[in-house]
């Protein structure tokens, strides 16, 4: 299951999934991703999030990347969408539905999702890589990124850890929230690496990354797929928080964004979008209701853009938590007043 992290391999999905229309006209990054693996597959949870603007990075998993269309969305079923403007009138944050990914891209996401894995399965805490896919159908259907990019996170039990790391990597900051529901407590937190290569193949030392692995590639013994290089990294652009009470949790993420990214949260159809003001903020809150699709999110999730300093704020439980809306704003009412 994937978590709060967008991607190249995002960008080529949803390409995919469009052709033969505008496909390329449309920029857009998953952020709700992979990153977070360890903490959805605790919680049975998908959140979506797409952004214009984001940096590219890590590898896609099973879950896959629908398009920020740019149209205004109207209400679906139960769902209720809203839309974020800034002081110019211009749309910044959204809210839309989430549609059903084609095979193809199912089969593509699915694949992917395995050969992430095992790059993965061959680093240490901390490691992050680039890796070369041997494999005609993953490199037809992806021919931008031939290169694709994994990370082993590195979690901290202890929160002066967690910031400790955070400093060092000049991640953004997170304060522990002093309003956490009754029973919670801190189970770990980590950063994420910031990607190294943006425009991927426009980028010369991507470039150069992509034919070193290729060339391995024709050299090596037949029936090898992956090829792997270990990247060196110093700075993250992701930080994660996750508390639990027994079997439930509540997870705080915080992404830095690029000065002009807009984003757009999907829902699923019988989710129901709120708009809050907390502190000042405008912010969504998004309950989760049944759905008969397959990729039900969790329960509740409360998010925020913070355009000063370029950052994007979620936070969310997992898909039986006995949390309900006042308790998250508690948190962020907690994390508008540190900042």
């Amino acid at each position: 299951m994937r978590e709060f992290q967008h991607t190249v391999q995002d960008e080529s999905i949803k390409e995919m999934d469009l052709l033969p229309t505008k496909a390329s006209k449309i920029q857009a990054f998953d952020v709700t991703d992979k990153v977070m693996d360890r903490v959805y597959q605790k919680e049975q949870r998908k959140a979506r999030l797409f952004a214009k603007g984001l940096r590219p990075s890590i590898a896609v998993s099973a879950m896959v990347s629908f398009f920020v269309l740019g149209a205004c969305m109207t209400g679906y079923a139960a769902s209720q969408y809203l839309e974020f403007r800034n002081s110019k009138g211009n749309i910044i944050l959204n809210t839309a539905k989430a549609d059903e990914p084609t095979d193809f891209v199912k089969t593509y996401s699915r694949l992917l999702n395995a050969y992430s894995q095992q790059v993965k399965d061959q680093l240490q805490p901390g490691e992050y890589a680039a890796y070369y896919i041997k494999d005609d159908f993953m490199n037809n259907a992806d021919r931008s990124n031939p290169v694709k990019f994994e990370y082993k996170q590195g979690e901290f039990s202890s929160f002066n850890s967690l910031q400790n790391e955070i400093k060092r990597t000049h991640a953004p900051r997170l304060d522990s929230p002093s309003h956490l529901p009754n029973g919670y407590r801190f189970d770990y937190g980590y950063v994420y690496p910031a990607f190294m290569y943006p425009k991927l193949l426009d980028h010369a030392e991507y470039r150069t990354l992509t034919n070193e692995l290729i060339q391995k590639s024709k050299t090596a013994p037949a029936g090898e797929k992956l090829f792997i290089k270990k990247l060196n990294w110093e700075k993250a652009d992701f930080t994660i928080a996750r508390y639990v009470n027994g079997s439930d949790s509540v997870s705080i993420s915080i992404r830095t964004l690029t000065p002009d990214s807009k984003l757009t949260v999907f829902q699923n159809d019988r989710d129901a979008a709120e708009r809050l003001t907390i502190k000042g903020t405008e912010a969504y809150y998004i309950r989760s209701g049944e759905t008969s699709q397959s990729t039900i999110t969790s329960k509740n999730r409360l998010g925020w853009k913070d355009d000063s300093h370029h950052l994007l704020y979620e936070i969310y439980d997992n898909s039986n938590s006995p949390l309900v809306k006042q308790d998250l704003v508690k948190i962020a009412e907690d994390l508008l007043t540190s900042h």
